[in-house]
C-alpha cells in the first residue's frame, strides 16, 4: 500500500517558515549593514547584494525543511517497514526554484519599493529600522505565494 507523506499542519509550516525566513532575513541584515558599513554602496544599492544571498539560503531551508513534509526531521511521517520516506532531490527542482525566485523577486520588489520610499520620507540613517519594518510586513506575503503557488505539490 503506497501512501503520500502527510502534510504538516500549518503550524508546524509556519513555525519552519519563521524559522527559515529569520535566518534568512539575519543574513540579509547582516550583509545590508555590512555593506553599507564598509564600502561606499547605498543602502538601496547594498540591500539588492544582501537579497541575492538571502535568497539563496531561503529558497534551501524552505525546500528542504518548510515546504517538503518528506524532509521534515520532527515531522509525523514515520518509515514504515514496506514503505521508506523520500528524501527531496534539488534535482528536477527547477520550476520549484523559478516559481520561489519569481515569488522572492515579487517580495523583493514590495519590500525594496517600501524601503525606498521609507528611506525618502525618513532619511539614510533610519535604514535599518525602515529595513525591520518592511521585512515583516511582507512575510506574510511571500508565505503565502510560497506556501499555495511556488512550494504547492
Amino acid at each position: 500500500m503506497n501512501k503520500k507523506p502527510a502534510t504538516p499542519t500549518a503550524s508546524k509550516q509556519a513555525l519552519w517558515f519563521i524559522a527559515v525566513g529569520a535566518i534568512a532575513a539575519l543574513v540579509h541584515f547582516l550583509v545590508l549593514v555590512s555593506i553599507v558599513s564598509f564600502t561606499p554602496m547605498t543602502p538601496t544599492w547594498a540591500n539588492v547584494m544582501a537579497f541575492l544571498l538571502a535568497f539563496i539560503i531561503s529558497f534551501l531551508g524552505h525546500f528542504y525543511l518548510t515546504f517538503n513534509p518528506s524532509s521534515l526531521p520532527f515531522s509525523d511521517n514515520k518509515k514504515n517497514d514496506n514503505q521508506s520516506v523520500k528524501r527531496p532531490s534539488l534535482a528536477g527542482s527547477l520550476p520549484v526554484l523559478a516559481k520561489w525566485f519569481a515569488s522572492s523577486i515579487i517580495g523583493f520588489l514590495a519590500n525594496q519599493s517600501l524601503f525606498v520610499l521609507g528611506l525618502n520620507w525618513f532619511g539614510e540613517h533610519y535604514y535599518m529600522l525602515i529595513w525591520l519594518v518592511v521585512t515583516g510586513v511582507i512575510t506574510v506575503m511571500t508565505f503565502s505565494l510560497g506556501k499555495l503557488w511556488a512550494f504547492k505539490s
